[in-house]
């Protein structure tokens, strides 16, 4: 266990504040004030309070007239001081560690004492007795106020850990904290002092009037003609509001330290950015890959200090702050006369890119700038995807690295070459999408009869259009002969991205997205009214609706029958074929039958909307219409911020779980047990070890197929000996997705999935399908999956097994997306424990029962220091106090640095 900081030896060293007042007649802080110089170090670097620069090279010295350090202002955020009480006081601190472990008959019995003036203490035979009506003179031996709270606690103190208890032996051994007479004043700068607009008041913070009440108390009692000690009603009225004032200090920097507007998540973990800007985004398709146009005014004020610096190597100013206003009237005039040497500045310069929601690691990508004119942000049509970006008026912000490691490190880890693999499923992140998807598909699906011509390409002969788009691809590539809509491509570029280095794969990406483009324009695809009318289509619907059965009605709708009806009929089905734009329930709704609706429920209506959209809605129909439609919009509105929230909850619960850089295998013995049910988690198993007769064996693209149906044992983090996890536990994920967070990637995996999915329910607007329908008309809603996701994270059963647990996260969330099913195994290895002990890390584990931990409370188990962050913030200081903890998580290292660890 911890030890608890002895307060008398903390503040021995430290200066006292002795004085209420600020400031002195002068102006200047006051001496002995809670902002003096002397106490707590100067203002201005190096300079003392009569005004005296002494510099660099005296620091370390005291100035001989006004006794200031010559120091740099930095100490002002570091040096602590001391208040003397004249008696001593209560630790709050110990007091809330007394409840917490002797329960409401303890806390009662004090709280007498500290009430009533009149109470004192004697002992009954074995037994402490509180007494506060008697006179303690009929008894042989009392104690009173501190003395009697002091041998209360430490009695029970002295029997429970004879008895054995290892917690009020750690009272115990602290016991001289239990009563203060010094209070820890917090170092200035955590505490400011601002003037008003008007120059007549100054802004304090509230911290300060805790300390003020405190030194007003303390100089009424010096200056009190009566001397209190000896007067026994009046010391009583003093050190109850004196305990009053030290116990409400108390409570308040705790409030500072936790919730959302508090000092960790506030100020240290969530900082606001200096060199960063916002614009609306729109597309650019001439921009190569990795480059992004960021507006000229917008680069004038970002580089503002580069430019000025450019200026004065020119010779066009001689002071920096006449560069800078020079640079300040060309954004106000909108002159663009500086637009050369902008570009000058910004030719090897990278930014990064960042779209809210930030929901996954891609949602913040390096690009090389390039500067326009225009007043938006230019970017690469295929990145639109990871920034879950369209261009309907989005905006992004822009971020500047400032520093030499900061530019390195984006140039190496957050440019969008360096992350073609979505880390949550291995997919492309660079998707090619609508005209890009349509341009190709029409090209290799013979449509320009203008490039049938035969010509010889890679030992085959082919028409020009599949030369054209086998151009695109590596020479080496194999010849794609075939009408290449969305999967096609996107299975053809997954190969390129797994074969090829990233300079080809951005080079690929580059000539297929012009040659898209180029192609879906000139083939001038436009949508009429007219056309989209289906002939016969009238006799088609006749035949869903005769039936009188509902169930029998909704799979007729649904059926490949009317698919193919629908595609041998429908004018514009090459878009639907290609993958480009919709899909065929989007179509049968339009041009056919609108079909069932669920209502706020999820229950299917049932009475079909048997006209189309383009027929038109009779008022009934549209009545019924609205209870999808609202239901979409209240389902966004009430659940993405339950999403969010999560999400929050799961970084912040697998934040400390990494991948060791160097340990191959920790040996466990221990596997876990999955059936692969579906070719879907076969292909999701990938790059995992699992155990055969012969051994460890990887499973592979061509090998996994064959699990399909079987049960297997596979290496997981569930087992993984290592605090941070093995190469062989956790697979060679780590390879592709060049990070060791293994806990922050599982939990952006699980977290951005959730949001997408309730953002998805807005636009599906109530039209019900065929997945998860019953005999009752009920609907499987993504909402209701949102729901069991967060109850198995929560709620989560005694008798709960990890491999089930694996297996259900993985059922909800593989529905509609692709997660890998290691993250799955990373989640759940956090949320088991024994005590305050991470159970996978105990040495004799096999002998210890694991329990599983609520989402909620892995977060204070992992980083007490984290736990203070959220509310309740006394019970983690307590349960860190007693319960110590291996902590040596990402959030302890930002915190406490490195050297505390």
């Amino acid at each position: 266990m911890p030890k608890m900081i002895d307060i008398e030896s903390f503040c021995k060293d430290l200066k006292e504040v002795s004085s209420i007042k600020i400031v002195d007649r002068n102006g200047k802080f006051h001496p002995a004030g809670l902002f003096s110089e002397q106490i707590f170090g100067p203002v201005r670097n190096y300079t003392c309070q009569c005004g005296i620069y002494y510099g660099l090279s005296r620091s370390g010295g005291v100035c001989s007239q006004c006794g200031v350090d010559i120091v740099n202002s930095y100490e002002r955020r570091r040096r602590f001081a001391k208040i003397v009480l004249p008696f001593k006081v209560v630790n709050p601190l110990f007091f809330d560690l007394v409840s917490y472990l002797g329960g409401n008959q303890v806390v009662e019995t004090i709280a007498l004492l500290m009430r009533s003036e009149k109470s004192f203490l004697y002992k009954d035979g074995d037994d402490y007795v509180v007494n506060d009506t008697q006179n303690p003179a009929s008894f042989e031996k009392t104690w009173e106020k501190t003395d009697a709270i002091y041998e209360i606690v430490n009695g029970l103190a002295t029997d429970f850990s004879r008895d054995g208890s290892e917690v009020w032996k750690y009272v115990k051994d602290n016991i001289d904290n239990l009563l203060i007479k010094e209070v820890v004043v917090l170092p200035p700068d955590l505490r400011p002092v601002t003037r008003s607009a008007d120059k007549d008041n100054q802004v304090v913070d509230e911290i300060n009037r805790y300390y003020i009440q405190i030194l007003t108390k303390k100089t009424i009692m010096k200056d009190s003609i009566i001397e209190i000690n000896t007067n026994k009603e009046i010391y009583y009225q003093y050190w109850r509001q004196l305990q009053k004032d030290v116990n409400e200090l108390y409570n308040h920097v705790l409030m500072k330290l936790s919730k959302k507007e508090g000092l960790i998540r506030g100020n240290i973990l969530g900082k606001r950015i200096d060199f960063s800007g916002r614009a609306v985004i729109v597309p650019d398709p001439t921009l190569k890959l990795n480059e992004c146009y960021l507006p000229y005014f917008m680069i004038l004020e970002l580089y503002k200090l580069h430019i000025s610096k450019r200026l004065i190597e020119l010779g066009k100013f001689k002071f920096l702050n006449k560069a800078i206003d020079f640079i300040d009237e060309c954004i106000e005039y909108k002159d663009f006369q500086l637009y050369d040497i902008a570009n000058q500045v910004i030719s090897d310069e990278v930014c990064l890119l960042n779209r809210q929601p930030s929901l996954h690691r891609l949602s913040m990508i390096g690009f090389y700038i390039k500067q326009t004119r225009d007043d938006v942000i230019k970017i690469h049509p295929l990145v639109c995807s990871g920034f879950n970006a369209d261009f309907d008026g989005d905006q992004m912000a822009v971020y500047i690295p400032v520093s030499k490691e900061a530019k390195k490190e984006i140039k190496e880890k957050f440019m969008v070459t360096k992350n073609f693999v979505n880390p949550a499923n291995g997919n492309l992140t660079t998707l090619p999408s609508q005209d890009i998807i349509l341009g190709t598909y029409l090209l290799t699906a013979s449509k320009f009869l203008d490039l049938q011509g035969q010509v010889e390409c890679k030992g085959s002969t082919v028409t020009e259009s599949v030369k054209l788009f086998n151009d695109c691809l590596p020479p080496d590539f194999p010849l794609v002969n075939e009408p290449v809509g969305k999967k096609q491509l996107l299975s053809i570029l997954d190969c390129v991205k797994g074969g090829y280095p990233e300079e080809i794969v951005a080079f690929t990406l580059d000539k297929i997205k012009d040659l898209g483009f180029k192609y879906s324009t000139l083939y001038g695809c436009t949508i009429s009214l007219d056309d989209a009318e289906i002939e016969g289509s009238d006799e088609f619907k006749k035949g869903i609706y005769s039936s009188t059965d509902p169930i029998d009605q909704l799979m007729k709708v649904s059926s490949p029958e009317t698919e193919k009806f629908l595609r041998d009929n429908f004018k514009y089905s090459y878009m639907v074929e290609s993958g480009s734009r919709g899909n065929w329930e989007q179509i049968r709704q339009l041009v056919l039958s609108r079909g069932f609706v669920s209502n706020f429920d999820g229950k299917i209506m049932p009475y079909p909307i048997k006209n189309s959209l383009i027929d038109g809605l009779d008022k009934e129909e549209f009545f019924y219409s609205t209870y999808g439609c609202r239901k979409g919009l209240l389902d966004v509105a009430l659940n993405t911020g339950t999403s969010g929230y999560l999400s929050r909850k799961l970084v912040f619960a697998c934040a400390n779980l990494q991948v060791h850089e160097e340990l191959d295998d920790c040996g466990t013995t221990e596997y876990l047990k999955v059936f692969v049910d579906t070719s879907k988690k076969a292909l999701m198993l990938v790059d995992r070890y699992m155990v055969t007769s012969s051994g460890l064996e990887k499973i592979t693209f061509s090998t996994c197929k064959d699990l399909v149906g079987k049960v297997i044992y596979i290496r997981s983090p569930i087992f993984c000996k290592s605090y941070d996890l093995c190469h062989k536990c956790y697979g060679d994920l780590y390879k592709q997705t060049n990070s060791k967070f293994a806990g922050i990637l599982a939990a952006q995996s699980m977290g951005e999935c959730n949001t997408q999915l309730i953002l998805r329910v807005f636009h599906t607007s109530g039209v019900a399908s065929v997945r998860g329908e019953h005999e009752d008309m009920k609907q499987k809603d993504i909402i209701v999956d949102l729901s069991v996701a967060s109850n198995l994270l929560h709620k989560i059963d005694k008798n709960e097994t990890p491999e089930n647990l694996v297996s259900n996260l993985f059922d909800v969330y593989n529905t509609s997306r692709d997660i890998y099913h290691v993250h799955f195994e990373c989640v759940v290895s956090q949320l088991m424990w024994n005590g305050f002990y991470k159970w996978r890390t105990l040495p004799n584990r096999e002998k210890i029962k694991y329990s599983f931990s609520s989402i909620q409370s892995v977060p204070s188990k992992e980083s007490w220091l984290l736990g203070l962050g959220f509310s309740n913030p006394k019970i983690h200081i307590l349960k860190g106090l007693i319960h110590g903890g291996y902590y040596k998580g990402i959030f302890d290292k930002i915190l406490l640095g490195e050297k505390f660890l």
